[in-house]
């Protein structure tokens, strides 16, 4: 039960609840001890005492590491995927966070991007496109809409906007739905609605509809200027709400939210963690040699994007002020160090386990020998 600001909690229902904070008055760390210089026995914890000056090396190899790791995956898909689709299928897992990335995957395959080109090539306006993409594709092949789950009020159900999506999912005549039992929406962050992120990807993927979102996405990391590239980068994913979802996170439900639909950090996670190394992956496989060193230069000098709890977590066993770890290089680094490790008992194989610990080590001598 970690509690990380001031601000209350908040239900859906607009009440908010006490919080316990037992991390205010426990030294407890998401299971692992602290560490002095006298018992040091986890290696995450012996670094931060003994090689504390070395330990953006370690980060350097790790968050070098996570980023291989995310081309090579994304090499194996281009294997049997079209780009575009496997660029669009990566975007739609980052929207679905933790909680919904296996219903948002299963959605990109049931709503392949050929099947959005048909609805935008058939509609002339913005607003029958948005109205096509957003509701009766995206939400009624979710099994999102009122008139699916039937839990909603006569007169949510009766507003313009729902009848106008109801009746176009009707004729469409289309059943290749997804159950409702597939989405988590229950304590699920008003501002990470699925719902509100699907309509953030309709407008993501109406922007690009003329060239399409593969090739101007692919063109803004070509073209975008090093200087304060993730300025450009993240501008090209962001996504504001200026229509029914300006505030709302469900049908009849609203909310003091953002105005973002796809806001700054999360376009900045889909920039590092889908983009980049996208056009990493791709690169190879077009033989574009130049863009797949342009793609990891804008990776190696990423500034620090917002952190989450595991990096948070990591970065206290190594005795890192959150000002020392200031590029997501080395934020992407401790996520890697923390899940392919710590997360799955292979604490024998971490880079720090097979580092050359000298006993009576002194403040003094503190040279960190990483594997190759």
């Amino acid at each position: 039960m970690r509690h990380n600001d001031l601000s209350p909690t908040n239900l859906e229902n607009g009440n908010t609840i006490p919080i316990i904070a037992p991390d205010k008055y426990e030294d407890t760390n998401l299971g692992c001890s602290p560490c002095s210089e006298t018992t040091c026995t986890v290696p995450c914890t012996r670094v931060a005492v003994y090689y504390r000056d070395n330990l953006l090396e370690l980060l350097d190899k790790a968050g070098n590491m996570r980023f291989d790791e995310k081309v090579s995956g994304f090499q194996t898909e281009l294997k049997y995927m079209k780009a575009g689709q496997c660029l669009y299928h990566g975007i739609m897992k980052a929207l679905g966070y933790a909680r919904n990335q296996v219903p948002f995957l299963e959605l990109a395959g049931r709503i392949p991007l050929p099947a959005i080109a048909s609805i935008l090539d058939g509609n002339e306006t913005y607003e029958e496109c948005l109205m096509h993409l957003l509701q009766a594709k995206f939400l009624g092949t979710a099994w999102l809409l009122p008139s699916q789950r039937q839990t909603f009020s006569q007169q949510v159900t009766d507003t313009p906007w729902v009848n106008e999506l109801e009746n176009i999912w009707q004729i469409s005549g289309s059943h290749n739905t997804m159950p409702f039992t597939d989405w988590k929406l229950f304590r699920t962050r008003p501002a990470n609605s699925p719902l509100r992120r699907l309509a953030g990807m309709s407008q993501l993927v109406l922007r690009y509809r003329e060239k399409g979102i593969l090739s101007e996405l692919v063109e803004l990391a070509r073209e975008t200027p090093m200087e304060k590239a993730h300025y450009n980068l993240e501008e090209g994913l962001m996504v504001s709400g200026d229509d029914y979802w300006a505030n709302q996170f469900d049908f009849g439900n609203t909310w003091q939210l953002s105005p973002w639909l796809i806001g700054q950090s999360r376009a900045a996670d889909i920039v590092v963690n889908v983009l980049l190394p996208f056009v990493s992956a791709w690169s190879c496989q077009t033989h574009q040699e130049e863009l797949g060193q342009k793609a990891f230069a804008l990776y190696h000098t990423y500034p620090v994007i917002q952190e989450n709890a595991i990096e948070r977590h990591l970065r206290t066993q190594f005795g890192l002020k959150t000002t020392e770890v200031n590029s997501a290089r080395w934020q992407q680094g401790l996520l890697h160090c923390y899940k392919r490790w710590c997360t799955q008992g292979r604490g024998e194989e971490c880079l720090l386990s097979q580092a050359n610990f000298k006993s009576g080590m002194t403040s003094r001598d503190k040279s960190l020998v990483l594997p190759a």
